[in-house]
């Protein structure tokens, strides 16, 4: 039997997860976090205007919090807490209309008899020398781009270190001259009163040099990329509570905007390419389908209006011919009120070929090195330059703030750190991970990184990447070579054993996402088409096989380790490539012709999202791989009383009784079967309870006998839950299993298992290491024994919501796991 369980490491939490916050006298700084473009209202204060500004922290951590604002004189304004947002509180203090031209500002941070200040340094223990600074004359505080201002007009910024002279025309000033912006640092400035929402503009640079704004939240490519002013402010979000789902529960559903709606659409027509609104209007059957992660394929403006979006011309604006930034919220919304994230894919490592309006952006070069360094599909920008870095870092900030996005997925990575870059691309993923790990611990970034590379997914003071979880390469190309082998007769099933058990620390669990196929392995342009394609050659590319082994290999991924994803029209066997032609349209006509496809998952995607043993970090065991019939079958289990069974049949032969060891002795019940008739397949299914038999196999001391039809993926699930035995013995003394339920609302149950009878001490500790109560310390029997924790410290006082570290110790070893308590 092979086994692969889930290690948690104490640096990997210290790292990666929100600490057990609480009025403890003690600031955690992990996760104070202010960014001036997303926590101050009015983002550009003018002078004599009073202004909020907001701060960030761990839940529960803080006690009070007070702003000390310095216009010739400190004062302190009291905050208050308006919010929580995920694992985080919001704080927000209204600061007065200040009497001077300039003032300076920090947070100061308590908790209890702890403070300490937040300043643009970062936290410290002691006053910081300087604070967040504004300039009314100047208006250096403005964030870069257009910002629409309380008082009326809007405050144009454009970073610009090579020129002299900058005017910023546009519609409030008939294309004019009349608005020169004033020069400050590196940077041009101006408030122009006429100017408003909407408006049309563009920046002219030295009396010679047009150009739009390399900040602009929205453009018009149709007219020059004319350049739009837009109040992030302006839309009205109708769901403010959304909870991201556990990355180990995530289900993600890869959707391209332009081919996603209008093709036999019984939700109605849709121009092509389709647009925001047309994915809005048919949230509903993403929410039946029951994914909970939509990944966009990139929507940043580019180049004419047939794309993938893999060759952008920024990172600011929202594809245009699908709909205006407001149309992306409200699709977002729309999501959310279903209980669907939504992740963006963002294209960092290069620009498109063709419309690349940053090069030679005032007339001379500075977001593009000289010579320039050439990725295989455009131009990468200058990673080493702050003003540069900047651009992209702050970008991921609006996405996750102006836009509430639940995170990204980033394209080839590999390509992020090449020379003479290394180093600098490199430390800029990890800065936006830093950032995503200290304000949005709850928001998800994938790398795409081909090959596999544990550094990618490692913690950042490791020296990793820091990104929570990386395609599996490994996985998804095995499964398919397997797959396609299948239809000779001869995949090998220690293959998928091995890509089952996941390649070692931070290359398994919920560190990989796994599928098989998504974009480009659909994508002819790519060398790919849709596997259906592959395996039966004659349209409509249905028959028997196509549908058995996609069926079968889409349910290897939805119930291994993992991060699971598919591709827009799987849940239907859609059989048109993935593309940007209007051929390219998934055809919602199969949802009706192959209704029991969708039913088939449905259900299992139901199934992964609600059974604990699925997610993604729960453990395997894989107690059954037979080479000679081409069939395996393993346990996923959370080792706290759930249990799912997976056996799958990649050969062309049907068994009428097919013997395999079962680790439960208990009924069993068939919870899904791919060849059902009502998954509109063509196999004997196992109907009622399945008993097991007295009949020792795979180390197990029970086993049982099923129907397995060929290319049958069969989950078993017991009748009440109830029992386990873990067949094999550890090789060390000690197992922690993963608690149960986690997250906990109250109690939690833990299951640990000793070799020998001894004295063991089961502990809970913060991601800080103290200790916070220890919940048994004595003699315990060889094998299982299980405890309770119910959330509170060694006083009986309720601890805060947060993430845990739970500690064992027996025979000189320890074993480690975490547990989330909710609030």
């Amino acid at each position: 039997m092979r086994t692969a369980l889930s290690t948690i490491v104490l640096i990997v939490l210290l790292a990666q997860a929100a600490p057990a916050a609480g009025p403890d006298n003690n600031v955690e700084w992990s996760g104070i976090s202010h960014i001036a473009l997303l926590d101050r209202t009015p983002l550009c204060p003018l002078a004599g205007q009073s202004f909020a500004v907001r701060v960030q922290s761990w839940m529960s951590d803080l006690t009070s919090v007070r702003v000390r604002v310095d216009d010739g004189g400190a004062t302190f304004v009291s905050a208050s807490l308006v919010g929580n947002r995920g694992p985080y509180d919001i704080w927000e203090a209204q600061i007065p209309a200040p009497a001077g031209s300039a003032i300076e500002f920090v947070f100061e941070l308590n908790d209890g008899t702890d403070t300490d200040y937040l300043s643009p340094d970062g936290v410290s223990d002691g006053l910081p020398p300087a604070g967040f600074a504004m300039d009314f004359t100047t208006l250096s505080h403005a964030p870069y781009g257009s910002t629409p201002t309380d008082g009326g007009g809007v405050v144009f910024k454009v970073w610009s270190p090579n020129r002299t002279i900058c005017h910023v025309r546009g519609e409030f000033n008939g294309w004019g001259t009349s608005n020169q912006m004033n020069r400050v640092g590196e940077d041009f400035i101006l408030h122009v009163p006429a100017a408003d929402d909407r408006d049309m503009y563009k920046y002219y640079f030295q009396n010679t040099t047009w150009n739009t704004d390399a900040r602009a939240r929205a453009l018009s490519p149709g007219d020059n990329y004319n350049a739009f002013v837009e109040d992030p402010a302006r839309y009205d979000w109708q769901v403010e509570d959304f909870d991201i789902p556990d990355f180990e529960e995530m289900v993600v559903y890869q959707l391209h905007v332009g081919t996603f709606a209008g093709l036999n659409d019984p939700f109605g027509s849709a121009p092509f390419p389709a647009k925001y609104v047309n994915v809005t209007e048919r949230a509903d059957h993403l929410a039946e389908l029951g994914i909970n992660v939509v990944q966009l394929c990139p929507i940043t403006e580019f180049p004419w209006d047939f794309s993938a979006g893999y060759n952008p011309v920024t990172q600011w604006a929202p594809e245009s011919y699908y709909g205006d930034p407001d149309d992306v919220r409200a699709m977002v919304d729309a999501l959310h009120a279903r209980g669907i994230a939504v992740t963006h894919d963002i294209v960092w490592n290069h620009f498109s070929h063709s419309d690349n309006f940053l090069w030679n952006y005032d007339g001379t070069q500075y977001y593009f090195d000289d010579p320039v360094v050439d990725t295989p599909w455009g131009s990468q920008a200058d990673f080493d330059l702050d003003g540069v870095r900047r651009w992209f870092i702050e970008s991921a900030y609006m996405w996750l703030g102006e836009y509430r996005m639940d995170g990204f997925r980033m394209d080839a990575t590999e390509f992020m750190n090449i020379y003479p870059q290394e180093a600098s691309g490199w430390s800029l993923m990890q800065w936006l991970n830093d950032e995503m790990d200290r304000r949005w611990i709850d928001k998800i970034n994938i790398a795409e990184q081909l090959p596999d590379d544990s550094w990618t997914t490692r913690p950042t003071n490791l020296g990793g990447g820091g990104f929570d979880s990386q395609y599996y390469d490994h996985f998804t190309d095995r499964l398919r070579e397997e797959i396609i082998a299948a239809a000779s007769g001869n995949p090998q099933m220690w293959v998928i054993a091995d890509i089952l058990d996941g390649s070692g620390s931070y290359l398994s669990g919920r560190y990989v996402t796994n599928y098989f196929e998504l974009h480009d392995e659909a994508w002819p342009s790519s060398g790919g088409q849709r596997m259906v394609r592959t395996i039966d050659t004659t349209a409509p590319h249905d028959d028997e096989y196509a549908s058995g082994r996609v069926k079968l290999a889409q349910g290897i991924v939805l119930t291994a380790p993992g991060i699971p994803a598919i591709l827009q029209g799987t849940e239907w066997l859609e059989d048109n490539n993935f593309g940007t032609d209007a051929e390219n349209l998934i055809d919602w006509s199969h949802k009706t012709t192959y209704s029991g496809i969708f039913d088939y998952f449905r259900d299992i995607v139901h199934l992964r999202t609600s059974s604990p043993a699925l997610r993604a970090d729960a453990g395997i065991e894989i107690f059954h791989v037979n080479d000679g019939s081409n069939i395996i079958a393993f346990r996923r289990t959370d080792y706290g009383g759930n249990d799912v069974v997976v056996v799958a049949n990649f050969s062309n032969t049907d068994f009428a009784g097919y013997r395999l060891g079962i680790p439960l002795d208990e009924d069993w019940i068939e919870a899904v079967n791919s060849q059902d008739s009502k998954y509109m397949g063509a196999g004997a299914t196992n109907p009622g309870m399945i008993t097991p038999d007295a009949i020792a196999q795979d180390g197990y001391s029970q086993s049982v006998e099923i129907a397995l039809a060929r290319m049958a993926l069969v989950i078993l699930t017991p009748a009440d839950g109830a029992g386990i035995e873990d067949p094999d013995e550890p090789a060390s003394s000690i197992r922690l299993h993963p608690p149960y339920p986690n997250p906990a609302a109250h109690d939690t149950r833990i299951a640990f298992y000793l070799a020998e009878p001894g004295r063991a001490r089961l502990a809970i500790h913060d991601v800080a290491g103290r200790l916070i109560r220890v919940i048994g310390e004595d003699m315990y029997p060889a094998g299982r024994s299980e405890l309770l924790w119910d959330g509170t410290n060694h006083r009986g006082d309720r601890v805060a919501a947060g993430v845990y570290v739970i500690r064992i110790e027996a025979s000189g070893e320890e074993a480690l796991r975490k547990a989330i308590l909710l609030r």
